[in-house]
């Protein structure tokens, strides 16, 4: 029995070995900490509001669209679609039956009317994640253009969530760095982004002395950001 029990942890320890050796350890790094409860409101509520504008075309209230052209623009208004070009106005009215959410988005059959006494015709919405974070939309019932894009949101500081302060120390760099570089990353690539959640997973590549860890942002594609930290020169990226 206590020869059976060397053999094991002799193996045990021939394994460890050959996992150092490849230079590449993945460290999974689980915490509990108490959260304020407003902060963790604010995050599900950015959480939730970001699914919800999936599946929902009423989650969309209030937006403002422009034509890919940039000669027309469209506002979503409860029960209207008004578009807007070059002085002259076009208005749809509309009424939800039911949207259907898909991996790229969601398509949402309504009842559409140019005015608020004609007839009714059945029409169908389209909503479409792109590449940059935002938002396409498409209707058969749109009068100046059959596509618009949502604007641009304003520039606000993009809020993490998550400690990365385990992430700051293990990879040997500031904090503010690693916010700075989600913030210009999320700046040119998801605009729409309001929060990065840190995953809480670290991957060392010991051979090239880096450390890489994700994010992801709650668009409307749910971008993976992945933060890239050279221990030689402490310069942090993120693809």
């Amino acid at each position: 029995m206590e020869k059976k029990s060397k053999a094991l942890a002799a193996l045990a320890c021939a394994s460890l070995l050959v996992l150092i050796g490849s230079g590449c350890v993945r460290c999974t790094m689980v915490h509990s900490t108490q959260q304020d409860p407003a902060e963790q409101n604010q995050e599900e509520g950015a959480a939730d509001e970001a699914d919800a504008a999936k599946n929902s075309l009423e989650k969309l209230l209030g937006t403002k669209w422009t034509s890919k052209d940039g000669k027309a623009t469209l506002s979503i208004m409860n029960g209207a679609f008004v578009e807007r070009a070059a002085g002259e106005e076009k208005v749809t009215y509309w009424e939800p039956e039911n949207a259907k959410a898909d991996g790229g988005g969601f398509s949402e059959s309504v009842w559409a009317s140019d005015s608020i006494t004609s007839a009714q015709t059945p029409s169908v919405v389209r909503v479409d994640a792109t590449e940059n974070g935002g938002m396409a939309i498409t209707c058969d019932s749109f009068k100046i253009s059959a596509t618009y894009l949502i604007d641009a949101p304003e520039d606000v500081e993009l809020a993490i969530s998550g400690n990365i302060d385990y992430l700051a120390t293990l990879a040997g760099v500031e904090k503010d760095g690693i916010v700075s570089c989600l913030q210009d990353f999320a700046r040119s690539r998801s605009p729409y982004a309001k929060t990065a959640t840190w995953d809480g997973e670290v991957y060392i590549d010991a051979n090239a002395n880096k450390a890489s860890s994700t994010f992801t942002l709650d668009d409307p594609n749910g971008t993976i950001a992945t933060i890239v930290i050279d221990g030689t020169s402490g310069k942090i990226s993120a693809m």
